[in-house]
C-alpha cells in the first residue's frame, strides 16, 4: 500500500492559524471540513477512519472556539449562506453561549438553516437545551432532512440528560415516519427512555426493509430488554419469532441481538431460542 502523503489535519491547522483568516474564507473552510467530518462519522468502518474523524473534529473545534464571537454574529446577522455554515460550526465550540443563537435559528423558515442548527445543537450537547421546538420539528416539519436531524438531535440530547414532556410522544410517532432516519433515531430514543409500551412498535421496525432503521430497532430492543425487566420476555419472544424465515444478514443480526439479550448462546437453531424466550415472564 502506498504511503499516505495527505497533509495531517493538525499540521494544516497550524499553518492556517498563523494569520487571521477572513470570516468568509473561514466559513468556506469550515463548510468543507464539517461535510468531511459528517461523511466520516456516517461511514467510518475502520480504526483509521475513526481516527481521521477525531482529528478533523479537533481541527473544527479549535477553529470554531477561537472565532466563536464572529460565528455568533454571523448566525444572527450574516447573509443566509454564512448563517447556515455558522449554525453547524457553533456546535463545535462546546460553549454555553452558543445555545441561545442556535435555538433562535429553529424558528427560521429556511430548512437548511434549521437543519444545520439542529446539527449544531446535537454537537453542542447542552443538557439545558429546550426540547419543545425540536419535538415540533420532528413531528411536523415537511422537510425529511429537518425531521431526521430533529430526531437525531433529540436522541442525543436525551442521552445527555435532557428531558421534556413532548419527547416520548414524539418518539412513538416517529416510529411510523416515512423517513428511515426518523424511524431509526426514534427507535434509539425509545430505547434510551426504556419505554416498555413501545416494545411491539420497535419489533415492527425491526422488520423494516431499510437496514438503518431495522438495525437501530434491534439495538433499542436489546437495550430495553436488558434494562427493563418487565419487557425482557416480550422482546425475547418477538426476536425469537423473527428467526423463523430470516435469512443471511438478518438472521445473523437477530442471533447477535438474542445473544446480547440472553447473556449466553443457545446456538443457531430457532427452537432453542423460542424455548428460552417462552420461559421468560
Amino acid at each position: 500500500m502506498a504511503k499516505d502523503t495527505d497533509p495531517k489535519p493538525i499540521a494544516d491547522l497550524v499553518e492556517r492559524t498563523k494569520t487571521t483568516v477572513p470570516i468568509g474564507k473561514l466559513l468556506a473552510e469550515l463548510d468543507l471540513e464539517i461535510r468531511g467530518w459528517t461523511r466520516l462519522k456516517m461511514t467510518a468502518a475502520t480504526p483509521e477512519d475513526r481516527t481521521k474523524a477525531r482529528e478533523l473534529e479537533k481541527v473544527i473545534t479549535t477553529q470554531a472556539h477561537a472565532r466563536r464571537a464572529e460565528l455568533i454574529d454571523q448566525v444572527q446577522t450574516g447573509p443566509l449562506d454564512n448563517r447556515v455554515v455558522a449554525a453547524a460550526a457553533l456546535g463545535f465550540t462546546h460553549e454555553p453561549e452558543a445555545l441561545s443563537p442556535l435555538v433562535a435559528c429553529l424558528e427560521d423558515r429556511n430548512p437548511e438553516l434549521v437543519g444545520n442548527a439542529l446539527l449544531g445543537l446535537m454537537i453542542l450537547g447542552d443538557s439545558n437545551t429546550p426540547l419543545e421546538r425540536i419535538c415540533d420539528l420532528m413531528r411536523g416539519d415537511p422537510d425529511p432532512w429537518v425531521r431526521t436531524n430533529a430526531a437525531q438531535c433529540l436522541s442525543n440530547l436525551v442521552a445527555a440528560g435532557s428531558g421534556a414532556s413532548c419527547v416520548l410522544a414524539s418518539a412513538r410517532l416517529g416510529l411510523t415516519d416515512p423517513e428511515p432516519g426518523v424511524r431509526a433515531h426514534s427507535a434509539l430514543l425509545l430505547g434510551t427512555l426504556l419505554d416498555g409500551e413501545s416494545a411491539q412498535g420497535l419489533l415492527d421496525v425491526a422488520h423494516d426493509p431499510v437496514p438503518l432503521a431495522s438495525a437501530a430497532a434491534l439495538r433499542a430492543l436489546v437495550w430495553l430488554g436488558g434494562h427493563e425487566p418487565r419487557s425482557k420476555g416480550t422482546v425475547a419472544r418477538g426476536l425469537a419469532s423473527m428467526l423463523e424465515g430470516a435469512r443471511n444478514t438478518q438472521r445473523v443480526q437477530l442471533l447477535r441481538a438474542l445473544n446480547q439479550l440472553s447473556g449466553v448462546s443457545y446456538g443457531e437453531e430457532t427452537k432453542a431460542w423460542t424455548d428460552w424466550a417462552s420461559r421468560l415472564p
